[in-house]
């Protein structure tokens, strides 16, 4: 069974967040209808159910457990520890008060003139300030983790593994291996390096964080990597027909649009796709690959409208991760759009947008293509 987490009105009207242990996320939704909760947004599915099994099932802190309840997680999602200044800032606020003591603690020994006490109260702070930062140090190295992966900087991928592997040795949150060695994958994936990269994430086969169907799943990832299409297609579909689901039904659709440029396998995919619960995160996600599908049918005018709605939702989710990559292919396609409808101006200025990510991440196709269509670009 997996535990599947929602946010929802209960019938007071208040906007609360239930867990709910089932076989499927679908079974979770009717059960919570049930009992009375309504405006359902599935927050948690089956892929974080079963990530988060890698992660070790007791925090320790001076010899205290430390609990994260899917409350916190939530919050902490939607203001998200983006580097070490806001990791400060953050821990600041939440120890004011001892940092208030601390303050006025100085300024009373400045006041009489014990210069010695003042410079170890001094160095206190310094201390705290550090220790608040480390404490957060792995949020921090991992979100870099997921921007350097969006752009293709795949040595700084490799660095940052290393580097998150050393400060879970030592932090209290640690990044499951499995995780590591993913990411450590896809690196050595896009640097050409595709059969180390297979063998290194076949180790992982079979963990508790790794079943059978998301083995699979990030299996089609890896080689999509490498630009190896068919084998991704191929990997997508032994994913879908061993555990159901929107994520690897609309990876699915996605890619027959983007790469194989097949609209009606596409159309196909996205409506298995549609059989299932999305989370609130794959929701662009759908939005754009409908987008694709309808530019490549000619439907421009319902084109443009699912790419506009899919920017709007994630330009709102500063949180979301590989957030510069979907609003890059967005914008590129909606720049081809836009030409078609005739609206060269803002084809320009989304190509504009996206043209950098699409040049570090080698979208040669994409980049001719909206090239030949809004012109003028070098």
């Amino acid at each position: 069974m997996t535990t599947y987490t929602w946010s929802a009105k209960n019938r007071a009207g208040q906007r609360v967040v239930k867990q709910v242990k089932v076989e499927t996320a679908e079974e979770a939704g009717a059960k919570l209808a049930t009992e009375g909760y309504t405006e359902l947004k599935l927050e948690e599915g089956d892929i974080f159910a079963a990530v988060s099994a890698g992660f070790s099932p007791r925090r320790l802190f001076l010899g205290e457990e430390i609990k994260v309840t899917a409350e916190q997680r939530l919050k902490a999602r939607e203001n998200p520890t983006t580097g070490f200044w806001s990791a400060l800032s953050e821990g600041m606020k939440e120890t004011k008060g001892f940092i208030l003591i601390m303050v006025f603690l100085g300024a009373y020994y400045g006041y009489r003139g014990n210069w010695i006490s003042l410079s170890l109260v001094a160095l206190g702070i310094l201390a705290w300030f550090a220790f608040l930062i480390f404490l957060r140090s792995t949020s921090v190295y991992y979100k870099k983790l997921i921007r350097a992966a969006d752009w293709y900087q795949w040595k700084e991928v490799l660095s940052l593994v290393e580097t998150l592997k050393t400060v879970g040795r030592f932090g209290i949150a640690k990044i499951p291996e499995t995780e590591l060695i993913r990411h450590r994958a896809k690196a050595l994936a896009g640097t050409g390096h595709l059969s180390e990269a297979l063998a290194l994430y076949k180790t992982c086969e079979g963990r508790p964080d790794c079943p059978s169907w998301l083995y699979k799943l990030f299996i089609g990832s890896i080689y999509a990597t490498a630009k190896q299409y068919d084998l991704a297609i191929q990997w997508n579909l032994e994913s879908a027909k061993e555990k159901p689901g929107s994520v690897p039904w609309l990876d699915l659709a996605y890619r027959y649009a983007r790469y194989k440029r097949d609209p009606v396998k596409a159309r196909a995919a996205l409506a298995e796709a549609k059989n299932y619960v999305l989370t609130e995160t794959a929701l662009p996600f759908k939005l754009r690959c409908q987008g694709v599908i309808a530019y490549l049918e000619g439907e421009y005018a319902t084109a443009r409208q699912d790419l506009e709605k899919a920017i709007e939702m994630v330009e709102k989710m500063k949180w979301r991760p590989y957030r510069d990559g979907h609003l890059s292919v967005a914008r590129a396609y909606l720049a081809c759009v836009l030409a078609k409808l005739g609206d060269l101006s803002a084809a320009s200025q989304n190509f504009s947008a996206a043209k950098d990510y699409l040049v570090a991440t080698g979208e040669d196709e994409l980049i001719a293509e909206c090239r030949r269509l809004v012109g003028g670009e070098d």
